[in-house]
């Protein structure tokens, strides 16, 4: 399976900020060409930070802890409560998933990507669900993916596209995910000003696409389906 006509890809993550003033100061933040809040921002935070955030957040993402993934009944209540204030959500942060995270529940829930610290090397995932190389993520099980946290530097992103560029090389696309969190895990507004900026710039030079967290699965299904043979992700 090739995904020649994949682009390079980056998808920002962040912590809620705390009250609704700050939310709204994040995203009406004026960028160096649009407003902030044109970008599709993954917000995550726990279910009691969601419930006290405005309908009109964008992409959220309920963060999950160890004894979440250890009661089946927890927390399915816990992802009902949540959709029932943000009916849209398809996303979960889950920092360190393992055998026993839960994966029918969750697609069950109507979840559709995890946002974790790092794939699970020692999982494999399925060959009939192949995954673009060198990309942070994998195809857990029909319906769900798992994508890694990173905090890549851009001028190696910026170097990767000229080197296919200057040797005439098809460039077969990255994805980088962007976690702005501050060291202690909150939100800094001074790490997402900064990553926002940046992808903005790059946005205008036609160097990047950003997408929502949730956006995943539909974005890598209709660009392996533009590759021959067709693409079987359309069922994932």
């Amino acid at each position: 399976m090739h995904y020649q006509s994949l682009s390079n890809v980056h998808i920002v993550c962040t912590p809620l900020p705390h009250g609704n003033a700050t939310m709204v100061d994040a995203r009406n933040t004026p960028g160096p060409t649009l407003p902030i809040s044109t970008l599709p921002i993954s917000w995550y935070g726990t279910l009691a930070h969601l419930e006290n955030m405005p309908q009109d957040t964008g992409t959220v993402c309920l963060e999950l802890d160890s004894d979440d993934l250890c009661v089946k009944h927890r927390l399915r209540m816990k992802l009902r409560s949540a959709r029932n204030s943000f009916p849209a959500m398809k996303a979960v942060v889950i920092s360190k998933p393992n055998q026993d995270s839960h994966y029918d529940l969750l697609i069950d829930e109507g979840i559709s990507v995890i946002l974790t610290q790092s794939t699970n090397s020692t999982l494999s995932a399925s060959l009939r669900r192949p995954t673009p190389a060198g990309w942070p993520c994998r195809n857990v099980q029909w319906g769900l993916w798992e994508v890694a946290r990173a905090n890549p530097k851009q001028r190696l992103f910026a170097r990767e596209f000229f080197k296919s560029f200057l040797h005439k090389r098809p460039h077969v696309g990255t994805l980088r995910i962007l976690d702005t969190r501050s060291k202690t895990g909150t939100y800094d507004h001074k790490k997402f000003m900064k990553a926002t900026r940046c992808l903005q710039n790059l946005i205008s030079k036609k160097m990047t696409t950003v997408i929502g967290l949730d956006q995943l699965p539909n974005f890598i299904s209709k660009s392996s389906s533009r590759e021959r043979p067709a693409s079987i992700l359309k069922a994932a």
